[in-house]
């Protein structure tokens, strides 16, 4: 199966930032990607160089195996 239960498309995003999570005006993200999103980011956090890890851009999956949902991690530079 390839589908969305969540209706997500390529090119949803959220942003998390240290003080919050953001998700574009007028779109949604299932919660079980954030999920497996935000330990992932926040536990490399204490890491030597925490931003290693993110500058690699590493792929995350969706915890639900028949969305095939793949999140790409990258910084945003402000």
């Amino acid at each position: 199966m390839n589908y969305s239960a969540c209706g997500l498309a390529v090119g949803d995003s959220f942003e998390l930032s240290p003080t919050a999570l953001t998700v574009p005006a007028g779109k949604r993200f299932c919660y079980f990607a954030i999920a497996s999103v935000i330990p992932a980011v926040l536990g490399r956090l204490d890491a030597d160089q925490p931003d290693a890890f993110l500058r690699g851009r590493p792929l995350l999956a969706c915890p639900d195996p028949p969305e095939n949902l793949h999140i790409r991690v990258e910084v945003v530079e402000q």
